[in-house]
Order: C-alpha cells, then sequence, then structure tokens
C-alpha cells in the first residue's frame, strides 16, 4: 500500500498540472467467505474462510474539449497473506497487495464527421455479457475502435496484446468485431472473436494432456436482447472452430456450440413492493474422447469468471460458465476447470425470485442445476445448488450477504457431503 500512497499523488500532481478537468475516486470491496467443507469430498481438505479486499483508485482527466485520459490502479489481496506471493494462479498480474495498472488509455471520440471513438491503452474490455470476453476487471493492453454507422447499427474493432516475446511468433494475441443493430427495444449482436497463442503449452484433451506449439481458436457469436413490458429477453448462440498444433506435429481440430437463454419479468404491488423471476439456461459443448482428433468442448479462455478474487457466474458458490466452475482443489486459481475427472463442458438451468423493498433493500433466490455434457460412466450430473442473497444500499455505501447450499452430484464419488457457503460484502465509492 506504500506504492499505492506514493504513486498514485504523484499521477495526480501531473495530471493536475495539464489540465483543470480532474476526476479522483476509489472503489473498494471487502468480502469475507466463509466455506464448510468446500472440498466437497469431506477427506479431500479443511473448509475455506478468508478475507479479501479490492482497492481501485482513479483519476479521469479531460486533457482538451474532445480528449479523456483515464488511470486506475488495483490492490488486491487476501487479508494475512500481505508478505507472501498471494494465491498462486490468480487472473491478477499481483495478488499480493502489490498495486499494478488496471487501467491507462485514452479515449478520443467525434473522429471522422463524429461517428469514430478510439480508445487506446490498458483498457476495460467486455463483449456482451462476457460468453466470451471479459477482462475481468484486470484491464487488457488494447486499441480499439467504435464505428458509429447508419440506421441504428454500430461496429466494435479491438485487438488485444496478451503476451508479447520479444521476437519470433511466440504472442498471445486477441482479436475481434462485433456488429451491432438496434431496433427499437430490440438489438442484435453478431460477433467474431480470434484467440492465437503461440506460446508451447500442455493442452487437456479427454482425460488426457498433449504439447501443442499453437492454439487458434475462432469464435462466432450471435446475441439478440431487449426489453418488453417490464420483462426482458436474452438468447445467445455460439460457435467454436480453429486447431491446436501438437508440438509432435499433426492438427487437432477445434469445434464446439453453446447456447444460452435468459428471460424475466418484474410487477409492482401495492402492499409488499417489487417482484420478479427469472430463468436461464445455459449449456457448452462438452469433449467427445471417441475422436482423438478433434476436441468439441466449447472453451473461451478470456470469458467472465471471476469478481477479485472469488469466482463468478451460475450459482454463488460453484459459479458455473459453460467450460467450467469452482475448484476446491484451487480455488484462487484461473486455470483450472473445476470439474470432476472425465466431465467437460457444462449444461445449467436456473430459476430465480427477487424483491425489491422500499428501494434500498433487494432480495434474491436462486435455485440451479449442473450437468456434464461429456458422461463419465453413464453419470452426467455435477450437482444443484441454492442460493440466498439480501443487498442494502443506503448510499454509496453497500452490504450483501449471501448464503448457498451445493449439493454435489454422481460425478463426485459416493462420498461427497454438501457446500455450505456464506459470503458478507462491503462496497463503497467515494
Amino acid at each position: 500500500m506504500k506504492k499505492i500512497l506514493f504513486v498514485f499523488p504523484l499521477f495526480v500532481s501531473l495530471a493536475f498540472s495539464e489540465t483543470s478537468t480532474l476526476n479522483i475516486g476509489v472503489d473498494y470491496k471487502l468480502t469475507a467467505v466463509m466455506s464448510d467443507n468446500d472440498a466437497v469430498v469431506p477427506a479431500a481438505g479443511p473448509s475455506l474462510n478468508y478475507y479479501t479486499h479490492q482497492i481501485r483508485p482513479y483519476v479521469t482527466t479531460q486533457l482538451n474539449s474532445q480528449v479523456e485520459a483515464v488511470f486506475r490502479l488495483q490492490s488486491i489481496n487476501l487479508w494475512g497473506q500481505e508478505t507472501s506471493t498471494g494465491p498462486a494462479g490468480t487472473r491478477f498480474p499481483k495478488a499480493d497487495g502489490t498495486p499494478w495498472v488496471e487501467n491507462a488509455y485514452l479515449r478520443i471520440p467525434g473522429l471522422a464527421w463524429d461517428r469514430l471513438d478510439l480508445i487506446l491503452g490498458r483498457q476495460p474490455l467486455l463483449v456482451g455479457d462476457g460468453t466470451l470476453v471479459s477482462d475481468d476487471n484486470a484491464g487488457m493492453n488494447a486499441l480499439r475502435a467504435k464505428i458509429a454507422l447508419p440506421k441504428g447499427m454500430s461496429l466494435d474493432l479491438f485487438t488485444a496484446k496478451v503476451a508479447e516475446a520479444a521476437g519470433g511468433n511466440n504472442d498471445f494475441d486477441l482479436k475481434g468485431a462485433v456488429w451491432e443493430v438496434a431496433q427499437g427495444d430490440t438489438h442484435w449482436e453478431l460477433a467474431w472473436i480470434q484467440e492465437s497463442n503461440g506460446a508451447p503449452s500442455v493442452y487437456p484433451l479427454a482425460g488426457t494432456t498433449t504439447a501443442v506449439s499453437h492454439i487458434q481458436r475462432t469464435f462466432y457469436d450471435l446475441r439478440i436482447f431487449g426489453d418488453l413490458r417490464d420483462a426482458y429477453y436474452k438468447l445467445e448462440l455460439g460457435l467454436q472452430g480453429g486447431a491446436i498444433r501438437q508440438a509432435t506435429g499433426g492438427d487437432i481440430a477445434l469445434s464446439g456450440v453453446a447456447q444460452r437463454v435468459e428471460v424475466g419479468a418484474q410487477t409492482d404491488t401495492v402492499r409488499f413492493g417489487r417482484f420478479g423471476v427469472w430463468a436461464v439456461y445455459a449449456s457448452g459443448s462438452g469433449d467427445d474422447p471417441s475422436t482423438p482428433t478433434e476436441d468439441e468442448a466449447f472453451r473461451a479462455t478470456f470469458a467472465k469468471r471471476w469478481d477479485g478474487l472469488r469466482r463468478t457466474g451460475l450459482g454463488q458458490y460453484y459459479a458455473a460458465t459453460l467450460s467450467d466452475a469452482h475448484d476446491p482443489a484451487s480455488p484462487f486459481s484461473s486455470e483450472s476447470t473445476g470439474l470432476p475427472a472425465g466431465a467437460s463442458g457444462i449444461k445449467t438451468i436456473g430459476l430465480g425470485l427477487s424483491t425489491v423493498q422500499k428501494v434500498r433493500w433487494t432480495a434474491s433466490l436462486g435455485y440451479y442445476v449442473y450437468d456434464s455434457k461429456r458422461k463419465v460412466a453413464g453419470k452426467n450430473s455435477l450437482g444443484a445448488e441454492l442460493d440466498a442473497v439480501l443487498e442494502f444500499r443506503p448510499t454509496d455505501v453497500g452490504f450483501r450477504f449471501g448464503a448457498a447450499t451445493f449439493f454435489p452430484g454422481d460425478l463426485y464419488g459416493p462420498s461427497a457431503a454438501k457446500v455450505t457457503r456464506l459470503t458478507a460484502e462491503t462496497t463503497f465509492h467515494f
């Protein structure tokens, strides 16, 4: 934290010397997690209890009438691990309390007849709801252009540098193009996303691993969403293609398909406030072990997965995406799928209720059922989860309390036992 106290005021003083328009703030989040039998299998390990905080000071400035500069630091860690390297393999550059640059970019709007916005530098990056691309508040080094087109259409183009080898063809690049059409309350998005990783690595394939020299994934994604009267809907279909070049030669083809459907509605009552219901279906294909030269598992490397050091997804505990979930063995690692051996691809069905009471109070209940798209010995149940959340936001300070019970499915074996997780979170902004 001493580095934040030195670097942040220094940047502020430099920025203020160049411009009279300055906005300074801090976002803070403190989270307590208490899990009983987080390991699912009682004999496999202890419960998981910890505190974590996330500090994100920022400065935004108007360099002139058009150009905006944004600078944001972040410090994140588990309480009690300030003197260590922090948990291994996290999504973030540092997780030991050492501050690092989350955002440092210029936004130049209104170019080319007021139709082109440029965003240059380390910036937030999110496509749709994060099914394919999300920076998870870690920031990405990217160049981005947003183009306004006639008749409610727009085009979003970006290229991001994930890893630079500084020689050869071993870089990791992320590219994308998103075309959007707005027609009244209905929006259409068609996205093309490409991941190109030239670094040698080890790739998991149908219960084994293979050394690879290059991985290229290409996604085509159609997303339709909109509002009806007191209701909303979201439809998404994703297709995956590409190839994996093995270190010994020969390619493994990539394929896969994903679907997501979400609907919800709300209504007001005179006596009991506002109530809502929602339902979600999400599914990502799994790998077929009978096709050793093809991987059919739908896996988006940069899908939205993390809220600080805690997994986020469908369910407070299991936090499922289309391809992975919370891993009891490595709860802070961004590498593991979190699935039992042999399982791949996740199908999730969820139902929920929510209510808003006196504006500042929000409560919700959710129930999820998880299945593996690939059966293992004729079994595919990953489990079910029941969630409850209560939120209170009196001003710029927010309080959130959650309770989740996860009931493991038969893929976790006969000795698996339920997991109970409690969370308490405080956020504030100034």
